[in-house]
């Protein structure tokens, strides 16, 4: 099924093509939508960032929607979710499909919370730190 409206600005979808992965981002606000384990797979991809070309601002502003936000593939009601690691980062999931969305700019910092490995990689740093000591 080939998804058309954004559940955050009801702007069109176009499909952009990552690592042979196809992912869709809205041509107005630049959120994007990964099918179930796509984001987890192109977070280790390197140049994936290029994707979210959106601006960070619009990106929060839009986060801010906490109503209902529907799944643009399976049009359930997605469950706003937070980042284990980074608690800046609000996300949808939708618990029917499992397809994640991710506004503008967030994508970018959860490609960045995996290259410092986020809180628990920080926390595994000292105490590894101090088994060595």
């Amino acid at each position: 099924m080939k998804l058309t409206i954004c559940p955050k600005c009801g702007g069109r979808l176009e499909q952009v093509l990552c690592a042979g992965i196809e992912v869709d981002r809205c041509l107005y606000c630049k959120g994007m939508w990964f099918d179930s384990f796509e984001a987890e797979t192109l977070k280790v991809v390197q140049g994936s960032e290029s994707l979210d070309v959106g601006d960070p601002q619009t990106g929060d502003r839009l986060d801010k929607i906490t109503g209902e936000v529907d799944c643009p593939r399976c049009d359930r009601q997605m469950i706003r979710m937070v980042d284990i690691d980074q608690h800046c980062i609000w996300y949808e999931k939708c618990p029917n499909c499992n397809g994640v969305w991710l506004d503008a700019g967030e994508f970018k910092k959860f490609k960045d919370n995996f290259k410092g490995q986020g809180i628990l990689g920080q926390i595994r740093h000292v105490f590894k730190r101090k088994r060595q000591s």
